[in-house]
């Protein structure tokens, strides 16, 4: 039986890669939507919401990943209060990311393909094994804009993150024009502080790199 992805991230990631391995965003982008996809599980397990501007721990509970749950007790544990938009620029230093991927290797969701060049590693990619996993996801997204039947709230986080981290075209490509659905899936979602806060995030990435 296949291992269903049990986090946003995950599934994030499965959309992410295509077949042969290669990310079909660049590495900030996948950086902020993973971490955000991250915020927004907390969120809608109870554990985080935003309280004025800034995300504020509910309960401290663990959610029973580890993963999440150490994230969880670095926000309860932090110093100052943070934006969301905070959380995920400083998500993009820690090594949530490549936990995440060696977990769905170890499951075989995706293949770890390391190539070389005159016997040095110089990238590694990771095709997706996993194909009802990422079209499940891909599907579900691609209907709660095209079929105007309600979708739930985990879908609507995932639909968010796709068009905040860049993602739009990857996912609704094959189901007319993905600017279109892209555009629609953000009026849907509009609101979401954390697909919000990757938008911000890589906006601020996006100015500091030279012209």
């Amino acid at each position: 039986m296949r291992n269903v992805p049990e986090m946003l991230a995950e599934e994030l990631l499965l959309l992410a890669y295509d077949l042969r391995g290669k990310c079909r965003i660049g590495p900030v982008e996948l950086d902020c939507g993973v971490g955000g996809a991250m915020l927004s599980e907390l969120t809608l397990a109870g554990r985080l919401r935003l309280d004025d501007t800034a995300l504020a721990v509910t309960d401290t509970e663990p959610v029973g990943d580890p993963i999440l749950d150490a994230l969880l007790a670095d926000v309860a544990g932090s110093p100052r209060s943070r934006t969301p938009q905070e959380w995920v620029t400083r998500l993009r230093a820690t090594d949530h990311q490549q936990r995440l991927l060696a977990r769905l290797a170890d499951r075989g969701q995706v293949a770890v393909d390391r190539h070389r060049t005159l016997g040095v590693f110089v990238e590694t990619r990771y095709p997706v094994r996993d194909i009802v996993g990422l079209w499940e996801a891909q599907q579900r997204v691609v209907a709660a804009v095209t079929t105007g039947a309600p979708a739930d709230a985990r879908t609507l986080a995932l639909g968010a993150l796709v068009a905040a981290s860049g993602l739009g075209k990857a996912v609704f490509s094959t189901s007319g024009n993905w600017r279109t659905l892209r555009d629609r899936m953000r009026e849907m979602t509009a609101g979401d502080p954390i697909a919000d806060a990757v938008r911000r995030a890589l906006a601020v990435e996006q100015r500091s790199v030279p012209a």
